[in-house]
């Protein structure tokens, strides 16, 4: 739901790139459901944000994390001396924040509490709950980009084929502890990449046109740097670009090469993967008048062919004045 109009139209704070942050409260919206943490205990973050904000004579107010009614509660709190919003939860949960403000850019920190916490790792955020609210403390502010499908916005990914049905297995398993959860992780999604249907696409960029057969697909805000492991990161989120991902149709033996080099940090130049770069494409799939996508770890369904596009410097982010970012 669009904020009223009488929500104002500037942040209270400057949202250029390495501006600091000014203000006397901070908004905390807190996921208590997400990624590891037990909605039924005492949750720490409150207590661990009144400490240290309170440290700086800096007021906390909380929001609860209801996406229904998100968006009205932010504007019902936003002010002119709200310095930030401290989002606690996973990419997901950033992202119905960043929907729910709706182009308003009020600087967002992260207090990283999901599965991947994607956004969070490139942003160079620490992962544990105390260094996290430290490095925000004192952060910068930094604009970034928003990837754009059919109206729809994802900071980080839009996935398409093998992805959803990974991501909800990944919700099944999300108690797990994560040394057991990700190899179990790695190893479901090898299974699927053998077993799900290859689809018949089409992908139109400013290059041209390209027919291929597949069965997972990647578009991410900016470019995946060429690193080691199963989630590489992206050197840069202002860049303008759209990175895009295509697992062709190839054997058991060349998907177990793919898969190698992605560990190794050479998976960008495996013929089985289809790379491009571009400000916008269109990907039509065969036989299918819509299709189901994950955008930053959520679930949507979509009308075909998806279009995407990216908004430049859209979203102002807090980053740790050490981060490479």
């Amino acid at each position: 739901m669009p904020p009223p109009e009488s929500l104002p139209a500037k942040p209270a704070v400057s949202t250029q790139t390495g501006s600091t942050q000014t203000g006397s409260r901070v908004l905390a919206v807190i996921n208590s459901a997400s990624g590891n943490a037990d909605p039924n205990a005492v949750d720490p973050v409150l207590g661990l944000l009144n400490q240290r904000l309170g440290e700086r004579d800096i007021e906390v107010q909380v929001i609860a994390f209801a996406p229904d009614t998100l968006a009205e509660s932010l504007h019902d709190a936003l002010g002119e001396d709200v310095r930030a919003i401290y989002v606690a939860g996973g990419d997901g949960t950033l992202l119905s924040v960043v929907e729910a403000l709706d182009g308003h850019r009020v600087p967002i920190g992260i207090i990283p509490r999901g599965t991947m916490n994607w956004m969070a790792k490139d942003l160079g955020i620490p992962l544990d709950l105390e260094d996290a609210v430290t490095a925000l403390l004192d952060a910068r502010v930094q604009t970034v980009d928003i990837g754009c499908v059919n109206g729809e916005s994802f900071l980080c990914a839009c996935m398409v084929g093998v992805g959803p049905l990974v991501a909800r297995w990944r919700e099944r398993e999300r108690r797990t502890p994560p040394w057991q959860r990700w190899p179990k992780l790695l190893w479901r999604a090898l299974r699927l990449l053998r077993s799900y249907p290859h689809r018949r696409m089409t992908l139109v960029t400013g290059a041209g046109r390209e027919r291929l057969r597949s069965r997972t697909v990647v578009v991410t805000s900016n470019l995946l740097d060429a690193s080691f492991g199963p989630l590489p990161r992206r050197m840069r989120l202002d860049g303008g670009v759209l990175g895009i991902y295509a697992v062709r149709k190839t054997s058991a033996r060349e998907l177990a090469r793919l898969l190698t080099r992605l560990m190794l940090g050479s998976w960008q130049a495996d013929d089985a993967l289809l790379t491009a770069t571009t400000s916008e494409a269109s990907l039509a799939v065969s036989g299918r008048g819509a299709i189901t996508v994950m955008l930053d770890g959520e679930i949507r369904r979509l009308k075909t062919p998806l279009r995407f596009s990216i908004k430049p410097d859209a979203v102002a982010m807090l980053v740790p004045v050490t981060s490479p970012t």
